[in-house]
């Protein structure tokens, strides 16, 4: 028996599961939501979830403008590294008359799928973005289209696209001995949910690798940084689990913040009851207490060199995807 061909999902079919006309569903695709009530608004971008919709116009007609817009998706706004990036984007768009169409997406999948449906709506010449890793089809469907794509930080393998990332494994191991060098018997490693993203797993194995080197037991714990009470409960456990010299390592500048706050709130000093070190150096991190130790990404021009690679292949660069991989920077501090 021969397997069924699955039918590609049409805009009336989406028209009918949301309950509204043709020409509505049209608006919303091509960006005109105001011209909408919030509630049928919200019923169109449920339809088009959850029969994972794609307008026909993916298909056709990417090309026919030339809008000198880029599109740029980041996965959380408030993350100083999206800032950081953004800026070495936007330097390179400046210098070659390119606008840029920033787009947060929260980490939600269905709030990325909906950006990424904006952002052909706006005919973009390319697209950088810092992925959820769920919308493979419609990148994929840019991609067939002759939009270049270059992801941020977070890889996709199964995507042969061009990717900037930084040296996560060699930079997060380095960081771990020193730390052990300087005494600390107990690190744990604290980071948001790891979720198949790749920096975040990268990050993690080398924590568990160099623990395990070391001859310590893995500590992490995975925070999401929405729960405040679970950030206190994994700080109280750690700090409760022996008498160890301890110290907590932060996998990105936005975790780092809230665990600062959260130590404050408890009245545990840095360093004397407990050393940090963490990602994406910012101005702020010297400024707080001893300073704290960080490993400097090198997010503005991961920015760049993002931007720069979407002009090559707007100018006909057809070779294969790179990986340009660049260094992080250890900056000592007095917070171990």
């Amino acid at each position: 028996m021969k397997e069924k061909k699955q039918t590609k999902v049409t805009i009336n079919e989406v028209a009918a599961y949301a309950g509204v006309s043709k020409s509505t569903v049209s608006r919303y695709i091509n960006g005109r939501t105001n011209e909408i009530s919030p509630e049928k608004v919200k019923k169109i971008k449920k339809a088009i979830e959850e029969l994972h919709y794609r307008p026909s116009q993916l298909a056709q007609g990417l090309k026919v403008r030339k809008s000198k817009v880029i599109g740029f998706i980041v996965a959380d706004i408030t993350n100083p590294f999206s800032v950081a990036t953004l800026r070495g984007v936007e330097e390179i768009c400046d210098e070659y008359g390119y606008s840029i169409m920033v787009c947060n997406t929260d980490n939600r999948p269905e709030k990325e799928r909906e950006m990424l449906l904006k952002l052909h709506a706006h005919y973009i010449e390319g697209l950088i973005m810092n992925t959820t890793g769920q919308n493979n089809d419609i990148l994929q469907d840019f991609k067939q289209n002759g939009v270049p794509i270059v992801l941020v930080d977070r890889k996709l393998p199964e995507l042969k696209v061009d990717t900037v990332t930084t040296n996560n494994r060699d930079i997060t191991a380095r960081l771990l001995h020193q730390m052990y060098e300087k005494g600390y018997e107990h690190i744990a490693f604290f980071t948001e949910p790891v979720d198949g993203i790749s920096p975040r797993e990268e990050r993690k194995e080398a924590y568990e690798q160099t623990a395990m080197s070391q001859h310590k037991k893995p500590m992490i714990a995975e925070i999401n940084l929405k729960q405040k009470e679970q950030m206190r409960d994994e700080i109280l456990r750690f700090l409760q689990a022996n008498h160890q010299k301890k110290a907590i390592l932060a996998a990105n500048g936005l975790l780092m913040l809230k665990l600062i706050s959260e130590l404050v709130d408890l009245g545990v000093k840095i360093p004397e009851e407990i050393g940090i070190a963490g990602f994406d150096d910012t101005e702020w991190y010297k400024l707080i207490g001893p300073g704290i130790t960080t490993v400097a990404q090198p997010s503005h021009e991961m920015g760049k060199a993002a931007m720069q690679k979407i002009k090559t292949r707007l100018e006909g660069d057809k070779s294969a995807p790179q990986t340009i991989q660049l260094d992080g920077e250890i900056i000592v501090r007095k917070s171990l």
